[in-house]
């Protein structure tokens, strides 16, 4: 009897601790992620006055925030990136944040938080970027892929639209099935695996 209450408690702690552990920020493309990175096109500095805006529909019921790739330029000490996020049909600000740019890694992808939104499955969202503090030597670019997933919508870089997508990925921190499966799955794999093992050496 004890054998099975031992048992069915270490079950019960892998399950919480996989349970636990599939809460991941899960990211949806907007642009094509087979895209060769030489294919990457730079928006160059935003100056004072110049947005960057990309609407996409979302798939995820929650947002948490952007990862969008970036590269630095000069001296950024004193410039600061600003974004919002609208609701694209009311042009209503749904979330909003600053990011220093002396905080941004240089090409790589940086992650732009927002205050988490709900029961965002299916509705369309506008992202707006400015800088505050850039001049053309200083201040941070962003990149545009010419190809594009189907859930991105209209890109406008500096009042022009243009073909493709922000290098970018809507980040939703949630539970996923498949994280949780796949882990469930390797550790009976791992438990049935040793069993076969300690049977062969006995």
């Amino acid at each position: 009897m004890k054998k099975y209450i031992k048992t069915g408690i270490g079950i019960l702690i892998v399950v919480v601790l996989a349970f636990l552990y599939a809460h991941i920020d899960k990211n949806s493309y907007l642009y094509d992620r087979n895209a060769d990175t030489s294919a990457f096109i730079s928006t160059g500095v935003l100056l004072e006055g110049e947005t960057i805006s990309q609407e996409f529909v979302s798939e995820e019921d929650i947002l948490d925030g952007l990862n969008i790739k970036c590269s630095v330029t000069g001296n950024v000490e004193d410039v600061e990136v600003q974004y919002i996020l609208r609701d694209a049909k009311t042009n209503k600000k749904v979330a909003s944040g600053s990011t220093k740019a002396s905080e941004i890694k240089n090409n790589k992808f940086n992650r732009f938080d927002i205050e988490t939104v709900e029961s965002a499955k299916g509705k369309e969202y506008l992202f707006e970027i400015t800088e505050t503090g850039a001049d053309a030597a200083n201040g941070v670019s962003f990149y545009v892929v010419p190809q594009k997933e189907e859930g991105a919508q209209v890109l406008s870089i500096k009042n022009n639209e243009t073909q493709g997508a922000l290098a970018a990925r809507y980040i939703s921190h949630r539970f996923d099935v498949e994280t949780f499966v796949v882990l469930l799955g390797f550790v009976a794999f791992i438990v049935i695996f040793m069993k076969l093992l300690y049977k062969l050496f006995k």
